[in-house]
């Protein structure tokens, strides 16, 4: 049975419950700690960005078109669409000597309330540089041009540099190519089904590159390093203000990179430790992600309780009415239930 991760309550009763995974990985590729079923299938979605921008460092073309970290935060991005992520996307694809039109993902409504209100009200177009993934099909867009690949035919699973991702997925999830469950992201690309141990396992080689085996990211290390740093020294470019994996990011002091990804899942990497961590909230929500994030960090001790304090403030487990009155919590349950993380 599904484990119970984390409930609400309401006038003093457990209203709902979020069931859930939760596993962490060393950088030998170990389990060292779990709730649910470590091997329980889902997709990676937006977690997955870190390494499918790899490429982007790989291939030559950040250096070659002047890259900033900023821009390579962009890259590993679910930005918000806010006006100034939209400039510094534009900005990259000026790089490229392409435009916003050469995007391929998709116009939605951005995350940034204000700027989605001006483009329902008509006051301003909807355009690609608003999605949430515009960085990342830039990213990508950096490395056909600097390699001479096809553009209109990016989005293709056999694309060459989809394939290249693809074998970079499968190298630091430690699972065979031929085993990850390929399916199609809101933004058109392919996203990655595999178990939530081997999302954990990418996450300690974002971590810690250097620490794992040839063959599960070792090769990457470069890479990777160069791109949590740039993930954490821009966390509002990943997501952005009043995001909880931005604030986590910024208020760790980067000891801790964080990605989001669709469907309730959001994954870190913390060096200093080599770990992995990755959460899946089943139900596909996003509500408990802070507390039972920072939970999990505290049951692996892993960041001063100030610091944990001071994130969750920012974020808090309440359930507040129209009127605005404390009327519930939103609480980790995988302790209290005897299903405590095993550190």
């Amino acid at each position: 049975m599904p484990a119970v991760i984390a409930e609400t309550t309401r006038g003093g009763i457990t209203e709902s419950v979020h069931h859930g995974v939760v596993v962490a990985v060393d950088a030998a590729g170990d389990v060292v700690a779990s709730v649910g079923d470590p091997e329980h299938v889902v997709f990676f979605r937006s977690s997955a960005k870190p390494f499918q921008a790899i490429p982007v460092i790989e291939s030559g073309a950040a250096d070659a078109f002047g890259l900033t970290p900023a821009e390579l935060a962009l890259c590993c991005a679910s930005h918000a669409g806010s006006p100034a992520h939209q400039r510094q996307v534009a900005a990259m694809l000026a790089k490229l000597g392409l435009t916003p039109d050469d995007l391929q993902c998709g116009c939605p409504l951005p995350m940034d309330e204000a700027e989605a209100a001006r483009m329902t009200l008509g006051e301003i177009p909807r355009t690609p540089l608003a999605c949430d993934c515009s960085g990342k099909h830039a990213g990508m867009l950096a490395v056909i041009a600097h390699e001479g690949l096809s553009r209109h035919d990016y989005l293709d699973p056999a694309h060459p540099l989809q394939r290249r991702i693809l074998a970079i997925m499968a190298e630091v999830m430690r699972v065979p190519a031929a085993s990850i469950v390929l399916g199609t992201d809101g933004c058109s690309l392919p996203t990655f089904g595999a178990p939530m141990r081997a999302f954990a396992a990418a996450f300690a080689a974002l971590a810690a590159p250097e620490r794992v085996p040839i063959g599960a990211g070792q090769e990457h290390a470069a890479a990777l390093n160069r791109l949590r740093a740039a993930m954490t020294a821009h966390p509002g470019n990943v997501a952005g203000p009043g995001h909880f994996v931005t604030d986590l990011m910024a208020m760790s002091d980067g000891r801790v990179a964080a990605k989001s990804g669709a469907e309730g899942l959001i994954c870190l990497a913390v060096p200093e430790r080599q770990l992995g961590i990755a959460i899946r909230v089943l139900d596909g929500s996003f509500r408990a992600h802070p507390d039972v994030a920072l939970e999990t960090l505290r049951q692996l001790g892993i960041l001063a309780a100030p610091t944990r304090d001071a994130i969750l403030a920012r974020h808090p487990p309440e359930l507040r009415n129209h009127n605005g009155w404390l009327v519930g919590e939103i609480r980790h349950a995988f302790e209290p239930k005897g299903a405590a993380v095993r550190a």
